[in-house]
This record gives C-alpha cells, structure tokens and sequence, in this order.
C-alpha cells in the first residue's frame, strides 16, 4: 500500500507539474513539454528493454542483476547521446534545444533510478520504491514550484527537474542497488548478446506502444499546432496519473503472480481475476464521474480556457478503461512469456495508428485524436484476450 500511496503522489506531482506549466507559464510551453516527452518517450522505453517486466519473469539465464545493469547502462548512454544530436539538429530555438538536452538529462538519470527499482520489485523489497517516490516527489515539487514562480521559464522548470532526479539518485537510490563491481568486470560481448535477444521483443513492444501513444502528437504539433498539442496532451494527462497508478500495483504483483502461476494457472487466475475485477468496479465510478463532472474538473483544473471540452472528456473515460484492461493483459502475457505475439500485436497497431492518424487527426484535431487513442488500445486489447484465450487452451 505504500509503494501505491506513494505512486499517487507522484502522479499528482507530475499533474502539478502541468498545472503550474499552463497556468503560470502558457499553452505553447505546455505543448512543448509534452512535445519534449513525446520525442523522449519512445526512445526511454526501447532503451529500458522492458527490465520492470523482464527480470522477474525470465527463467533462461541465471544472471545477476549486474549483469542487467550494465547492460541498461550501454543502452542508456546511447540514449542520451542520440537526443543531443536530435536536439541539435531539429529544428529548434537555441532555448528550446537547451530544454530538450536538460529533459534528455533528467530521463537518463531517471533510466538509472528505474532499474534499481526493478531489482528491487524481483527481490519483492516494494517498500524501497515507496521511500523513494516520496522522497523525490517532495523534492521535485518544491524545486518545481519555486522554478516556476520565481523565474516563470520552462527552461528554469525542466532545469528542476534534473536536479531533483540526480540529488534523489545520487543520496538515497543507489543506496539500495544490488550491483556487484566484480560482477560487472566478468561482463562481455556473449552477456550483452544473450540479453539483447532476450529483451528485445519486449524493447520492441515498448518502443511501438510509445510510437502508438505519440504519433498522434507528433501529427497534432505537425497540422495544427503546439498549443492544440497543450491542450490535447494536457486533458490526456489524466490518463497518465491511471496509467502511473495502474503499473504501479502490477509491478508490485508481478513477482507474486509469477510464483503463482508457477504453481499453477488456476492459481495465477483466481488471483489475476480479483485485480481486474477491482479494477473493472473503479473504471465504472469513474466513467461516472466524468460522465457527470468531466467539463468541470476541466475548467477547474487548467482554466477557463479549457471550456466546452466535454465530449474529449467522455473519451478520455473510454481511453483510461482500455488502457487500464490493456496493462493489465500486459503483465499476464509477460508472466506466460508471451513476449513476442506483443511485438506483432504492437507492430500491426502501429500501423493502423499512422493510417487512423492521417485520416482522423489532421481534418478534426483534438477529437481525431482521442479517437485514434482508442482504437489503438482497443486494437491491443482484443489481439492480448485472443492471445490468453488460445493460451489457456493449449
């Protein structure tokens, strides 16, 4: 409960974090924030190679987790050198690309912070990401706010954040790694090829999930324009904190649903099946609400110039129920190994994205894109349930 408690309050430290962004700076820096993200996001996550999922779940290798973590270290370099020469060679204000470098910094740093999180979800040490949640969502936000109040540049607020990230990383995290130096000497070309092709469907599948999730920003920036993106991205951020909290509880479970399933799949199922069924019972309240409120948590929440987006709203609550249902069968498919039917699931939705985007978004802006958003996650959804249903079968 902790390590979820304290997942919530980081997802309203990063809501915060757009709020004070619209608020108190403007829409067009809003937009760029999350047209920063949107270029970061796909690249984060194939650099990461789904370790969270990965580590607790594959039988194939008895590695250590040094070994892991040297690995994310070779790719979390190329990370951050491959968004400096974006940086520098999009077609970018000299501010705007030193925003984007300081943002590629503080998704290093948070890369590094994020596998010491995932030895510690295999060793089921949960208690340790909810310290640490806490701890950097405390300093995060007085950082945030005083950058924001006191100098009103995004420059200053993204600046922020890398300080917080690398002062929570550097005095608390790596307090609690398992890396081993000498372990780490021992590690070579057959250790780095082993786990390449043992991650990289789930890297894929990462890497295509984020591509499906932005692509319609890229297209909404494109077309019309980075404010729209603003607006979009910010109605849409209710679904990250869902998202946040959501993978929070599976990657807390995880490791408990694999013994599971470990023992038997009926086991794992009646288990498995008492999460979805609670999550299902929140979704309805939700959807509720937001059927009922949705315009005026808007306008309350970001401002009178978010009037009149009630109907984004209402699918928005259809967006976060198939996201919600989608991770879910997510973590199922990864404790029954089934990484590589994600990698086609994604792929095939990454093209039904790039033709729903063209035709949705570009004539209809904000609307196309929420409608993309959910024939997107609907498109995975239905690809994960036949996949578990033929799973079960054989």
């Amino acid at each position: 409960m902790l390590n979820v408690f304290a997942t919530l309050l980081f997802s309203v430290n990063q809501w915060l974090q757009v709020i004070l962004i619209t608020r108190m700076i403007g829409l067009y820096e809003v937009g760029l924030f999350s047209y920063f993200l949107a270029i970061a996001a796909p690249l984060v996550l194939f650099s990461r190679f789904s370790f969270s999922d990965l580590v607790p779940t594959q039988r194939r290798y008895a590695y250590g987790y040094t070994m892991f973590a040297r690995f994310r270290n070779i790719l979390n370099h190329l990370f951050l050198l491959t968004m400096v020469g974006l940086a520098v060679f999009l077609e970018l204000t000299l501010y705007e690309t030193v925003c984007l470098i300081l943002f590629s910094l503080f998704k290093y740093y948070e890369t590094k912070e994020d596998f010491i999180y995932t030895e510690n979800i295999a060793e089921s040490n949960i208690a340790f990401l909810g310290y640490s949640k806490i701890l950097k969502s405390i300093l995060t936000i007085m950082l945030f706010a005083a950058a924001v109040f006191l100098t009103g540049s995004l420059l200053a607020a993204i600046l922020s954040l890398a300080v917080a990230q690398i002062t929570v990383y550097y005095l608390y995290d790596r307090r609690h790694t398992y890396y081993d130096n000498h372990q780490a000497g021992l590690f070579g070309r057959l250790h780095f090829r082993n786990i390449f092709w043992l991650g990289l469907g789930l890297s894929l599948v990462g890497l295509l999930s984020s591509l499906n999730t932005n692509i319609p920003r890229y297209i909404l920036e494109h077309y019309h324009s980075v404010e729209v993106l603003g607006i979009y991205a910010t109605i849409m951020y209710f679904s990250a904190i869902a998202f946040n909290i959501v993978i929070t509880i599976n990657q807390s479970l995880i490791a408990d649903f694999a013994n599971a399933a470990a023992r038997s799949r009926e086991a794992f199922w009646r288990s498995f099946s008492r999460l979805l069924g609670l999550y299902l019972a929140i979704l309805v309240i939700g959807n509720i609400i937001l059927i009922l409120y949705g315009n005026d948590i808007l306008v309350f929440v970001y401002g009178a110039q978010f009037e009149g987006y009630q109907r984004e709203m209402l699918l928005l609550g259809l967006f976060i129920s198939l996201i919600v249902v989608e991770k879910t069968l997510e973590m199922a498919l990864n404790i029954f190994n089934f990484y590589n039917i994600q990698l086609v699931l994604q792929a095939f939705n990454f093209v039904l994205t790039v033709v729903l985007s063209v035709i949705l978004i570009i004539p209809f802006g904000i609307t196309g894109a929420f409608i993309v958003a959910i024939a997107s996650a609907l498109g995975v959804l239905l690809g994960q349930v036949a996949t578990l249903f033929f799973g079960r079968k054989t």
